[in-house]
């Protein structure tokens, strides 16, 4: 797969499933993700076949903003006791939001016996700002894992519920053949099964602080994509407010939804190797290069299913059987990368300011998951 793609990073997931990835590897290369921890431990529901052959064939690539060093194995095993603990860790995420994720740079700092201050003990911080950034990081590092932990328990739930309506329809089979719509009950509980947390915005402020305060540089990143329409709509409103830009919509073009791991790579090779002219197109248009504009008069052929990109699809990857999505990106003209993402979301604009951003064009994509 020698064609020229671009790099995107997906955000505010640190363990993105396959109904993310699966689509996202057709176009993008590498996929970059965020872990909060260096050789990270993840639950065991949240293992996946397709995001170890990703990792393993450079199609994705796992990023650490801030590694911990010697304290990792105390981070874990904090982690792992309180995965074990069986807590509504959507309550959790909630109580460090009052316990300080959720306040200013000014607000006054943790208890003495809260988990984050007995973590930092010990540790020497070089002064009152670096030591506000340490807890950030901290604090950011926790929610996302517990976000992990929650995720891993929704998915757990998800497939005991399937397994519940996989066995009522061998049940009442007989019963289905005399009365269209008999006992509900079970795929009505299935709908919220999978269900969010209910605190999306402040796993997207973990997410920035640590991608934006951490000490290792995250590379030439300038294509960020996400699932959450409120994240998208939130930076392009503040990108609009602030720098008195206008956002440019640059396209929008359809992939397929999903698919078995096994057939990843003989037909992602087949794929490419195929779309390498659509391909090229799409990283000029998105802004890889120097003409950013080139093929932008071509946008609209990506999200028609008639057009050359949807024909090869269509042959490649058929609808009927995997399905469709669709990924929006948005231009954001000379912005700073950190900076938008940290006075969107993080609420530390002072810790902002110290950045350094460069202004660059980046891009803003949300994957819209239901299929057509």
């Amino acid at each position: 797969m020698n064609n020229k793609k671009v790099s995107a990073c997906i955000f505010p997931e640190t363990v993105p499933g396959d109904e993310v990835l699966f689509p996202l590897v057709r176009i993008f290369h590498p996929l970059v993700y965020c872990r909060a921890v260096e050789e990270d431990e993840i639950p065991e529901e949240l293992h996946s076949s397709l995001r170890a052959q990703c990792e393993e064939a450079g199609l994705c690539r796992i990023h650490v903003p801030s590694p911990l060093g010697e304290q990792r194995q105390r981070f874990l095993a904090l982690i792992k006791d309180l995965a074990t603990q069986k807590d509504d860790y959507a309550a959790r995420l909630k109580n460090l939001a009052l316990s300080g994720i959720g306040r200013g740079a000014g607000a006054k700092r943790e208890s003495k016996n809260s988990i984050i201050e007995n973590l930092l003990q010990g540790q020497r911080l070089g002064g009152q700002a670096e030591e506000e950034r340490e807890m950030l990081l901290w604090q950011a590092r926790l929610v996302l894992k517990l976000g992990e932990i929650f995720d891993a328990e929704q998915r757990t739930l998800q497939q005991e519920m399937e397994r519940i309506a996989h066995k009522e329809e061998g049940l009442f089979s007989e019963l289905r053949r005399e009365q269209a719509n008999p006992f509900l009950l079970t795929k009505n509980i299935g709908v919220g099964a999978g269900g969010s947390d209910g605190l999306p915005k402040l796993r997207l402020k973990a997410w920035t602080r640590l991608f934006c305060l951490g000490a290792e540089d995250p590379g030439d990143l300038f294509c960020f994509v996400t699932t959450n329409q409120d994240a998208v709509d939130f930076l392009l409103e503040k990108y609009e407010r602030e720098d008195a830009h206008r956002v440019q919509s640059l396209v929008t073009i359809l992939l397929p939804a999903h698919g078995a791991p096994e057939e990843l790579d003989d037909r992602l090779r087949e794929f490419s190797e195929r779309a390498g002219e659509l391909l090229a197109v799409f990283a000029g248009i998105i802004g890889d290069g120097d003409n950013p504009d080139h093929g932008l008069e071509q946008a609209g052929d990506f999200a028609a299913a008639d057009g050359p990109w949807g024909r090869l699809l269509e042959e490649i990857y058929p609808q009927a059987e995997y399905g469709r999505c669709s990924l929006h990106l948005h231009r954001l003209a000379r912005a700073k990368r950190c900076e938008l993402f940290m006075e969107t979301f993080g609420r530390e604009e002072r810790q902002a300011r110290k950045l350094h951003d460069e202004s660059r064009d980046i891009v803003i994509g949300r994957l819209e998951l239901s299929t057509l």
